[in-house]
């Protein structure tokens, strides 16, 4: 029993001295404890967590409509040139043509003075066409570019709002005595966000002006090509003939140009069926005609086999004339038995000859059945 209390005594002694250790060992490490989040800074973190989210989203927004708005600024400095243009070439036109209604009964040549005229309408016809084509076109491109830039400006001060709202709510909970570092990295994300769009309004207002002057220069470029359309319906009113003749030869040039596109997109297209028939139908034909004129090849190819028919006839000639061949020969031998050593036999020789020659057989069997 007494060792039994002596072994259990130095195992108590053992387990003080390791609880004394550890003791020390937890009072060593306490500075770098951090205190545990406590329920309301957890709800405040998730309440921040939500509100740079929003300022992410609302930038990533404002970054595509930047990049649309520098594509649509492009547009409209377009469109402006163009209506400028078209409002300049407007009022040339329109000089023209008082100058030359001016001129009209002064030439001695008033046939010239017309022709002059009805070219001059036809081309100011075309000015004014593309002067309201340019208007409009400046006009809906001039709207778009401000409806842009006023959309912007409006995020541009949402972004600024929620960024100053969120510093402002982690001054106040670090005032009061909220964890500091994590409240401020919270701050820092919201400067990030607002001076991403710094320096946004010199752009938006450079859009915004290129807008206003093109929209000016529409409205200038419309008026123009009213009032010169003004002064070609009363060229059209005091000389009807010119105006028949200019609506027709516009009547005319618009035909032309559509039959040629027809022209085109039918040339596109492939051929049918039918249409290959037609093709080789008319193929064959050309060679039927060229066999004709050529006779040579069109024996050469009856001997290959394509007009059995013909072959046919040809052999059966072929063999009459072989047994005309025969009897006239007998017939030669008796009259040369008959008639030995005579001039006459020769002759009569030479006569079956040219007779065996003007029949339609090979040579090779004529010389043979001669030989025999």
């Amino acid at each position: 029993m007494t060792t039994m209390f002596v072994q259990l005594r130095r195992v108590v002694y053992l387990l003080v001295l390791l609880q004394c250790c550890v003791c020390v060992a937890y009072a060593n490490n306490a500075e770098s404890v951090t205190d545990p989040i406590t329920h309301e800074e957890s709800d405040l973190s998730l309440f921040l967590n939500e509100m740079i989210k929003d300022l992410y989203r609302q930038r990533d927004m404002f970054n595509d409509n930047l990049a649309l708005l520098t594509t649509t600024q492009k547009n409209c400095s377009e469109a402006l040139n163009r209506a400028e243009n078209a409002t300049t070439k407007v009022r040339e036109v329109d000089k023209l043509l008082d100058t030359t209604r001016r001129t009209m009964h002064m030439s001695e040549n008033v046939n010239e003075k017309e022709s002059e005229l009805k070219e001059l309408l036809r081309k100011a016809k075309d000015t004014v066409k593309e002067g309201r084509e340019a208007a409009d076109n400046a006009n809906s491109i001039a709207t778009a570019t401000m409806d842009l830039v006023s959309s912007m400006q409006s995020g541009t001060m949402e972004l600024h709002s929620l960024a100053e709202f969120l510093k402002n709510i982690v001054d106040e909970h670090i005032n009061d005595g909220g964890r500091k570092e994590l409240l401020e990295e919270y701050q820092k994300k919201a400067k990030e966000v607002e001076s991403s769009v710094d320096g946004v309004e010199n752009i938006l207002s450079s859009a915004n002006e290129v807008a206003k002057k093109t929209e000016i220069q529409a409205e200038v470029a419309s008026f123009e090509a009213k009032n010169l359309q003004a002064f070609i319906d009363e060229m059209f009113k005091k000389y009807p003939q010119i105006k028949e003749e200019v609506e027709r030869e516009s009547k005319e040039t618009t035909q032309t140009s559509n039959n040629s596109t027809n022209t085109g997109s039918e040339g596109n297209k492939t051929p049918s069926p039918n249409e290959n028939k037609e093709s080789n139908g008319t193929v064959s034909t050309s060679q039927n005609k060229e066999e004709i004129k050529n006779p040579n090849t069109h024996s050469a190819q009856a001997e290959a086999g394509s007009h059995t028919t013909a072959q046919q006839q040809q052999n059966e000639q072929g063999s009459k004339g072989q047994n005309n061949k025969e009897s006239k020969d007998e017939t030669q031998d008796k009259n040369q038995n008959s008639q030995s050593n005579t001039p006459t036999d020769s002759n009569s020789s030479a006569t079956g000859t040219s007779q065996s020659q003007n029949i339609p057989t090979n040579s090779s069997s004529s010389a043979s059945i001669h030989l025999n």
